[in-house]
């Protein structure tokens, strides 16, 4: 995606901030006050992350099953006559899906249905279409079949029907007693969940989610419904977007502050609610660009402060002001992200970044075609990734939204895609092809 050598000067690759945030998370996980792990039923653990491997305790299926309706038999009885002929050969009682193993009498072939269990003596199934009889019918319910099935099987012998296995799904071809299902770190998604039920999985051991405080700095914010007269203030929007998002990448929100622009007051605040809820991760934004107001920062370089943090300017737009450390708190150390104030910097930069570090599924990524707004070529800063608001059309394109500004929270309400344009790049024509981040 960047280039190192050319980038702005003054910035930091991507990769690097990224691998910065999984170090600072990988210590939270290491740390005496990590979370910590539960037991719960398979169906309350979607979108947890597994904290043991769980291995099979039996194979899948557990004996061999026929794949088709069809008729059991062994294709050693099938020798002797040439391909081409027709065949005929008797049939024993009919096997369901819920019937135990059985067997089959040597030049016999017996009626099976799908999922039932092939019998001992059997080695193949031919699906009931390829013979005389096309169909089976429809069983009443008192177990006698409403149109009798014939007393032999005729069809006309076919190369594949001499094929041993074929249309036998064999014991432990999905999963094999033994295997591991599911490993540690695997978020449990429900296609995940249903193997584990498959294979028997009742509960598992999941880790407990890490707890976060979200921060919105900035004495200009005001809460919603705020009926004051000071109307030029602005309405936090930091704090549910980026609560909502942590809570969609597995992290329990456990406070919401609106903290005005007195580092003090900051630090304050903020370590009262991490002590409160022994919170393991801050995210805050606002407060780490270079202007005279910029609480986090100062907050960072007080005297003696209980906050350290590493400030670099990345090599992105929006979103290049990041900070990153940690704060001393009662109950041991606390992560910190200081992400930038404007929405959409925060937002890009908690997909860019901080889904990764929080152990969050990847967000599908793909080479696709780009039209521009206009249909002119637009700007791109160089040396800088340029990551641009878009949205998915039907024709395997993505369309820009809104212009670069990182205070256009409309367009990134619009916005399902994200067109992450290389340092390189200063121009965006239409049709040019780049890499676009899914956030369907």
């Amino acid at each position: 995606m960047e280039h190192e050598s050319r980038l702005a000067p003054g910035r930091i690759p991507l990769a690097e901030h990224r691998r910065s945030l999984r170090e600072l998370m990988s210590a939270v996980l290491d740390s005496p006050h990590a979370p910590g792990v539960a037991t719960v039923g398979i169906e309350s653990a979607r979108d947890r992350v597994l904290a043991r491997d769980v291995t099979s305790p039996v194979n899948v299926p557990p004996v061999a099953n026929s794949q088709m309706d069809g008729f059991a038999l062994h294709v050693a009885s099938l020798a002797n006559a040439p391909d081409g002929a027709s065949i005929s050969l008797p049939l024993g009682p009919l096997i369901a899906a819920g019937e135990a193993p059985s067997n089959l009498e040597p030049g016999t072939a017996r009626p099976i249905m799908t999922g039932a269990p092939i019998p001992a003596g059997a080695n193949a199934v031919i699906p009931v279409e390829a013979t005389d009889v096309r169909r089976f019918s429809q069983l009443t319910r008192d177990g006698s079949d409403a149109c009798r099935l014939p007393s032999d099987l005729i069809f006309r012998l076919a190369p594949e029907h001499r094929t041993e296995g074929r249309f036998v799904r064999h014991a432990g071809s999905d999963t094999e007693c033994g295997d591991v299902v599911a490993r540690a770190g695997q978020l449990l998604t429900p296609r995940l969940i249903g193997h584990l039920a498959s294979v028997g999985v009742a509960e598992v051991e999941v880790r407990e989610p890490l707890r976060a405080v979200v921060v919105s700095t900035g004495s200009e914010l005001r809460d919603r419904g705020d009926d004051a007269a000071d109307d030029w203030r602005i309405f936090d929007a930091n704090s549910p977007l980026i609560g909502v998002a942590l809570e969609e990448a597995g992290i329990e929100v456990c406070a919401r502050l609106r903290v005005p622009d007195d580092p003090r007051a900051l630090l304050d605040e903020v370590r009262a609610a991490c002590e409160a809820a022994k919170a393991h991760l801050v995210v805050s934004s606002g407060g780490v660009s270079a202007g005279a107001l910029e609480p986090i920062r100062q907050a960072a370089e007080m005297p003696s402060s209980p906050l350290r943090l590493a400030f670099d300017k990345v090599a992105m737009q929006p979103g290049g002001p990041q900070g990153l450390g940690v704060l001393e708190a009662d109950h041991g150390e606390v992560a910190w992200i200081a992400l930038p104030g404007n929405p959409v910097s925060a937002f890009v930069s908690l997909e860019m970044f901080v889904r990764d570090a929080l152990g969050a599924p990847p967000r599908p990524r793909m080479s696709l075609p780009v039209r521009t707004q206009t249909g002119e070529t637009e700007p791109s800063p160089e040396g800088l990734v340029q990551v641009r608001r878009a949205r998915l059309n039907t024709d395997s394109t993505v369309k820009l939204v809104g212009g670069a500004s990182s205070h256009l929270l409309g367009a990134l309400a619009l916005s399902d895609a994200l067109v992450l344009i290389p340092a390189e790049v200063t121009h965006v024509a239409d049709g040019d092809i780049h890499e676009v981040m899914i956030l369907r």
